[in-house]
């Protein structure tokens, strides 16, 4: 019967065997390179890393649902100035990945990127640090906002876990220390060298024999350096910020309490940015997962295999029917019935098709 409903269903499934066999062989080149690659979506995504010069440079390897038969995708991360990479950090100039086609091995193309990187080593993209941007993430496509929460940390659908409760403000003064060019509350003409007589006047009316005889007396010096007015004013100088420094001691040990619990709320905060982040991957690795599953090739492919179930189920009525296993009236109506259902999922593939290749996907 296959003028019938035709003989496609065979070579079709067989196809699809063949694809799959293929892209397994790819996958294997690739791990049997010694590049140690590891798999981030099963069959779909993977990720190369290598030490280039003095940063560590990651390739990653995006397979399509359609590969070997449409080239995979190679990006690089992070962004570096070389002549096989875009701004978006998508490999471009390597002659070996843009001629790829079904019998090219990944593993050997992979290679040569390694060894074109080493042997002209990128630099960096720079990109200036600012503290209230936004964090992007490209392969996601998330756009987070950092308005009204920690600058630097993203918001998704209005709740950012990083924002918090307002704290009163808390002060921590610092005693003044004086500079050590002009001592403490004293002007810098009076750490000069006072003249002598006008300092100690009672020298004056003292012999050469009772100056010589006051040298040997320090006791009788330190006395007569104590009254000066310079040290007594040093003295108070030296207890008044011997006050101050004890009664900033005793403000900042009173706010010790509101620092541990200050701590606390910081350790807390801290669990719960793990926590979020934890969930932010899995939700991450949940998304990519129902992407593939329901991107429009993957749907195209199902359709092709629901309309070979339908020819076969179809081709077996008529089967059925010519071996007398079927009287005319039940083979009619089953066999309308199934080729309805065929002719309906051939024109729901073939518009998914159309779709498909007007928007590129």
């Amino acid at each position: 019967m296959n003028w019938l409903i035709g003989n496609k269903s065979k070579s079709t499934a067989q196809s699809q065997t063949n694809l799959q066999a293929h892209r397994t062989k790819q996958i294997d080149s690739l791990k049997k390179a010694n590049l140690n690659p590891i798999e981030i979506i099963q069959n779909t995504e993977y990720r190369v890393t290598f030490r280039c010069g003095n940063n560590n440079i990651t390739l990653v390897i995006t397979l399509p649902p359609q590969f070997p038969q449409d080239p995979p995708t190679i990006t690089v991360e992070p962004l570096v100035n070389h002549t096989w990479v875009d701004t978006q950090g998508k490999l471009i100039g390597c002659p070996s990945l843009s001629s790829f086609t079904m019998h090219s091995s990944l593993g050997q193309i992979t290679q040569s990127i390694i060894e074109e990187f080493r042997r002209s080593p990128p630099s960096l993209v720079s990109q200036g640090f600012n503290p209230g941007a936004p964090m992007q993430y490209p392969h996601t496509g998330l756009q987070p906002v950092a308005q009204g929460g920690a600058p630097g940390y993203p918001m998704y659908g209005g709740y950012n876990p990083y924002t918090s409760p307002s704290l009163p403000p808390q002060t921590v003064t610092t005693p003044t220390v004086p500079s050590s060019s002009s001592g403490p509350s004293v002007p810098d003409d009076e750490l000069r060298v006072p003249d002598v007589f006008a300092a100690f006047p009672e020298l004056k009316t003292k012999s050469l024999t009772e100056l010589n005889g006051l040298l040997n007396e320090e006791d009788k010096i330190l006395e007569m350096i104590q009254k000066m007015s310079e040290v007594s004013k040093m003295k108070e100088d030296r207890e008044k910020l011997s006050n101050e420094c004890i009664e900033l001691a005793k403000e900042n040990l009173s706010k010790k309490p509101k620092i541990q619990q200050m701590r606390q709320w910081v350790g807390e905060k801290n669990q719960l940015f793990e926590r979020s982040r934890e969930e932010f991957e899995r939700d991450q690795e949940k998304l990519m997962s129902l992407s593939d599953t329901f991107h429009p090739t993957n749907i195209q492919t199902n359709m092709k295999v629901a309309l070979m179930e339908a020819e076969e189920e179809s081709e077996k009525v008529v089967d059925e029917f010519l071996n007398k296993k079927m009287e005319i009236d039940e083979f009619t109506q089953k066999f309308l019935q199934i080729r309805m259902q065929s002719h309906c999922r051939r024109a729901k593939e073939e518009k998914l098709n159309q779709l498909i290749h007007q928007n590129r996907f």
